[in-house]
């Protein structure tokens, strides 16, 4: 429900602007997208960082929980202030401005402070929606609120938005994928057989790197898996694909079944 400030002049007695106050749902669709965007920016690459350790270093995939949860904090408590306006409340034409002067943007601290209960965002909301000002605690300790300063907020702010949340998500996920099988002993003992067969290295030369995405797959069940790795060898004279067939049996170590390559034109 939206209702109008109908304050048109300050304590000093100058004119002020006069907005229109930001409704409920409106509120909570910039909260929900500044949610999106954030658990996207910080869960993304924490995902990445316990894939990437959770076989070779369980112990240390785990230190990224209290790091995150910092990272979390932080990022909340300063997202509106530039200019009082996170992204989910730009994409939606919303900000924070004074109750008593509308035309002015709340300082830094009061900015920073209105934002302090958000982790116990259930009580907010409960004073938001029950409450008799329609106001969270936040705004009602710091003389704050939430106004709409456009009905037709850019719409490039969105798709950005928008973009910027898939791209985090699709390079999270590459990245993660890349990593699990990277710390597989499959993958590994797939490294050490082509480092030391000398058919490979009679034709691409030196070995000196190998493609970041090993294209491939890699199946678990019950003790047994089946493994096929296309890895990209960059060597000193040639690059090649070797492609390796591998198995594991219940109790046992992999073992290198097929291994044939293809020199790249």
């Amino acid at each position: 429900m939206e209702n109008l400030d109908n304050i048109a002049t300050n304590s000093d007695g100058a004119s002020q602007e006069e907005l229109e106050i930001a409704g409920i749902g409106m509120r909570i669709c910039a909260f929900i997208i500044d949610h999106v965007i954030i658990v996207a920016a910080l869960m993304c690459p924490s995902i990445l960082f316990l894939l990437s350790h959770i076989q070779s270093d369980p112990g240390k995939a785990w230190t990224m929980s209290p790091v995150l949860m910092l990272m979390a904090f932080l990022v909340y408590f300063l997202k509106d202030i530039i200019n009082g306006a996170s992204l989910g409340k730009r994409a939606l034409g919303l900000t924070v401005r004074s109750s008593l002067d509308t035309s002015k943007v709340p300082s830094v601290s009061k900015l920073l402070l209105r934002n302090i209960l958000t982790f116990v965002w259930p009580i907010e909301f409960l004073v938001l929606i029950c409450g008799a000002n329609k106001t969270k605690l936040g705004d009602q300790m710091m003389g704050t609120n939430v106004y709409r300063v456009s009905k037709n907020p850019p719409i490039v702010i969105i798709i950005v938005s928008g973009i910027l949340v898939i791209a985090t998500f699709v390079t999270s996920l590459f990245f993660g994928i890349s990593s699990i099988i990277k710390n597989d002993e499959s993958y590994k003992m797939a490294i050490n057989h082509i480092e030391a067969s000398p058919e490979v290295t009679n034709i691409v030369g030196d070995i000196e790197g190998y493609g970041y995405m090993p294209n491939g797959s890699l199946n678990y069940s019950g003790g047994y898996g089946k493994a096929f790795y296309s890895i990209k060898v960059i060597g000193s004279k040639k690059t090649a694909h070797v492609h390796i067939e591998m198995e594991k049996k219940v109790n046992e170590d992999w073992e290198i079944g097929r291994c044939y390559f293809k020199k790249n034109s």
